[in-house]
């Protein structure tokens, strides 16, 4: 059975949609703020994301990366209001010409349609009087971006926390940029993070902050099982456990065994 649930917080809105709600999470949200959206959902949840933007006018796509949960109906999009669509550099040739697919990958989420987009600027000005500052924090993408609305004290995070405890790697992904983008985020003013996958997170900086620490223990003690004789596979296994249903669903792409490998790599 799929999710679909409305956000509604001080000056956003949001849609959450999702194919599956037992066992992984696939639910996306985009999030709106007057004439701008933030990420565009799975394909496979167009007919939601299409309801959620006929709802009023739409001037502009901003995408927080090009991963196909977020991406998957910025075509559509584009085609049906005639927005422009904005996002990071490394961002633009997957777009216009696509990418290689899993099979999880199509199950889960389905497949975005190719779409010319145009580089975001460092400040984005709304015409509702917000200002969005983008900044790169690149680690789970290269091209990942962060929108930080200053004055409100809201970030928009695409992947960039999901959870304050990080059990999966995706197999690509760079822990120590991740790391770094954690840092550089954290040196910000905020309060409320919107994610892409958990949803509203309230404290959101110390949610942030927990992330981050609670990876370097991880790490530390991955490096202290090391020092101790433990191989890679007893070191997963003492740390999180046995790998479960996203590590099978994924055909192992995110694996504790990646995280592990990754944290003893630093």
């Amino acid at each position: 059975m799929g999710v679909t649930q409305h956000i509604r917080y001080q000056g956003v809105e949001g849609l959450r949609a999702g194919r599956f709600n037992r066992g992984v999470n696939t639910a996306v949200t985009c999030y709106r703020l007057g004439t701008t959206l933030i990420d565009s959902g799975s394909a496979n949840c167009w007919p939601q994301v299409r309801s959620f933007v006929q709802e009023q006018p739409l001037r502009q796509l901003l995408l927080t990366h090009h991963h196909e949960d977020h991406s998957g109906n910025a075509a559509r999009i584009q085609q049906l209001t005639g927005a422009r669509v904005l996002a990071d550099t490394q961002a633009l040739q997957p777009l216009a010409d696509g990418w290689r697919l899993q099979p999880y990958q199509h199950l889960l989420f389905g497949r975005p349609q190719k779409l010319v987009a145009e580089p975001v600027p460092e400040r984005i000005e709304l015409d509702n009087g917000y200002r969005l500052q983008a900044i790169a924090t690149p680690g789970h993408a290269a091209d990942l971006i962060c929108y930080l609305e200053a004055e409100q004290g809201w970030l928009f995070t695409g992947d960039l926390f999901v959870s304050e405890r990080t059990r999966f790697l995706r197999q690509g992904e760079d822990l120590g940029e991740q790391l770094r983008s954690l840092k550089k985020i954290l040196d910000h003013d905020f309060k409320t993070i919107f994610c892409a996958h958990r949803g509203l997170v309230k404290d959101g900086k110390s949610a942030l902050s927990a992330k981050l620490k609670n990876l370097e223990t991880l790490c530390e003690q991955s490096h202290e099982l090391r020092r101790q004789g433990l191989s890679l596979s007893r070191i997963t296994h003492r740390l999180l456990g046995p790998e479960n249903l996203v590590s099978l669903i994924t055909g192992y792409q995110f694996t504790k065994r990646n995280l592990i490998r990754a944290c003893l790599r630093l």
